[in-house]
């Protein structure tokens, strides 16, 4: 098995594929309901303030992985991303995202230097939804 390298919050920029970092929970958010606009879903998200001793970051906690946070405990975020909510960088689990508890121990965060807090522009592009069918590859 290959040993995993891990990244600082302080390094994090936008839209990174399969970050792993491990962070201590410094704050967990209010839980609020959201609807998927295409399937109507609901679904919970919490907003949990995560650090390390180069800063914090927003890691956006969705249904299942709300209850896997306490305050005040250090985790490993494997295979996790950046996305820009609102023109800030937040770390979120995607599909292929893990967290797991760590025997690695944060005592000190950096909460002077939070990336969440720092405005990017967004360079996704956005496509208007056209009348005719996609073409799909064969």
């Amino acid at each position: 098995m290959s040993e995993i390298n891990y990244t600082k919050i302080g390094e994090l920029a936008p839209n990174i594929r399969e970050v792993n970092l491990i962070a201590k929970v410094v704050e967990l958010g209010e839980i609020r309901e959201v609807t998927n606009r295409q399937t109507g879903e609901e679904h919970k998200v919490m907003d949990v303030l995560i650090g390390d001793e180069t800063g914090t970051v927003y890691f956006s906690a969705w249904n299942e992985h709300i209850d896997s946070v306490q305050e005040n405990e250090t985790y490993q975020f494997i295979k996790a991303k950046t996305i820009l909510f609102r023109r800030n960088i937040r770390l979120s689990l995607g599909r292929s995202g893990q967290i797991e508890g760590s025997d690695d121990k944060i005592d000190k965060v950096e909460t002077e230097n939070n990336v969440s807090s720092k405005e990017y522009e967004d360079t996704r592009r956005y496509y208007k939804r056209s009348s005719y069918p996609r073409r799909r590859e064969e």
